[in-house]
This record gives C-alpha cells, structure tokens and sequence, in this order.
C-alpha cells in the first residue's frame, strides 16, 4: 500500500507525493483529491520519486488530471528522476508516457516551471 503526500506551501502549487506502491484501491481517492486541487485553480506537480509501483487505474488518473489542469489553464508535471522505483521509470519509458506527460527531473525544475 502507497502513501500519498500533499504539500501546498508553494503559492499556487500542490505538491503531490506518491510513495511506495499505488494501485487500483487508492486511484479513486488520488483522482478526488486531484480534481479538488485543480479545482482551487492550483498548479499540480506529481513527485514520484519515491514512488515503487504505479498500475494502470493510477496511470489513468495521472492522463486524466493532466487534462483536467488543462481545461483549468493550470500547469501540471511529473518528477521522475534516479530515486523512483525502477519499475515506474521503465513504465514511463515503455508505454512512452514521458512524451504524453509533461515528466521532469526534479522537483525544483517542476517548480520553476509552476512559478
């Protein structure tokens, strides 16, 4: 079971942090949570760097709330970088999700983007 982060001390900025493993029984809460973050008009950077395991009902809310910010105008990222699980880089690689997600390699390069 993952563990997921929120950090909203960045003005306009939610920081959300998926550790560990994350699948079909947390997507739903994940997407809520994303939807209302975007919602309040805040740009969105998912950090997965310590993220272990990502299947494909979290993959979809990731498609979906990178939409959704969107239609917002709100900027949306992803951090993978060295630390993330070897099987959510290799996902990312795969699948060629790093050409349809906007993927960064530090969380401090998805902020500058933000700001």
């Amino acid at each position: 079971m993952g563990r997921l982060q929120f950090d909203t001390t960045e003005p306009g900025v939610a920081i959300v942090v998926l550790e560990g493993e994350h699948e079909l029984f947390g997507a739903p809460k994940l997407q809520r949570q994303l939807e209302g973050l975007i919602g309040e008009g805040l740009s969105i950077v998912i950090d997965l760097s310590q993220a272990a395991f990502l299947d494909s009902s979290v993959v979809a809310v990731l498609l979906r709330a990178r939409e959704a910010a969107g239609e917002a105008g709100s900027l949306f990222s992803i951090v993978l970088d060295d630390s993330t699980g070897e099987p959510v880089r290799r996902m990312f690689e795969i699948t060629g999700l790093a050409s349809i997600l906007p993927v960064v390699g530090s969380r401090a390069e998805a902020l500058a983007h933000a700001g």
